[in-house]
């Protein structure tokens, strides 16, 4: 390849994080507190809070966040673009993602894995990951506590010294995101049936 281009069809995967242990009873019914990272060129980049009115996009080694368990890795299919278009989109996404503009409903980590998937493959992550922030404050309960959130904190800038926790995921591919896609878009067509029907499911498994 030439200088500055990343491998013709490069992979792009969406990794997922649990943040809270009641995932363990609200992932079955679509939704939970998640952290997401997308990995392209063996890089994963996410959106932490900071003080900071700089880029709060970060960068670390693929599958390696301190303080949440990995459940699984979504492949959302490939790039042609290259490593400085790459670079170009985290540049131009990191104008909007600002660390000092982090919020844990409004703006968080899933809200760019979202915008960067688009920017790379032009799909968007399943709804499930982010259902529980655009739920908004009704299942605030879930969440675990922090100063602002589980996102804003855990993850600097000093990615290489990161010593992480490294669960048992898997991968779906393409096709099944596909599947879990139209699984889910019904729910998230009308907000107010789907948390009447996920905060029912959710409290008969307590």
């Amino acid at each position: 390849t030439f200088k500055g281009m990343a491998r013709m069809g490069e992979r792009v995967l969406l990794h997922v994080y649990d943040l809270s242990p009641m995932n363990a009873y609200a992932y079955d019914f679509g939704f939970g507190a998640f952290h997401s990272g997308v990995e392209v060129n063996s890089v994963e980049h996410t959106f932490a809070g900071n003080e900071s009115s700089s880029s709060g996009i970060v960068r670390h080694p693929p599958k390696q966040v301190p303080s949440a368990r990995f459940r699984i890795s979504i492949d959302m299919g490939e790039t042609n673009k290259s490593s400085s278009e790459i670079e170009a989109e985290l540049a131009f996404l990191g104008q909007h993602f600002q660390g000092n503009t982090y919020h844990p409903v409004m703006k968080n980590c899933n809200h760019f894995s979202d915008a960067f998937c688009q920017a790379l493959v032009g799909k968007r992550i399943p709804g499930w990951i982010n259902r529980l922030a655009n739920m908004g404050s009704c299942f605030s309960c879930l969440l675990p506590t922090a100063n602002r959130s589980s996102d804003q904190g855990f993850l600097t800038s000093q990615a290489s010294s990161f010593s992480a926790f490294r669960g048992e995921g898997f991968t779906l591919s393409p096709a099944q995101i596909q599947m879990s896609r139209r699984e889910t878009t019904a729910a998230d067509k009308d907000p107010e049936e789907s948390r009447t029907m996920l905060a029912s499911a959710a409290l008969a498994r307590l």
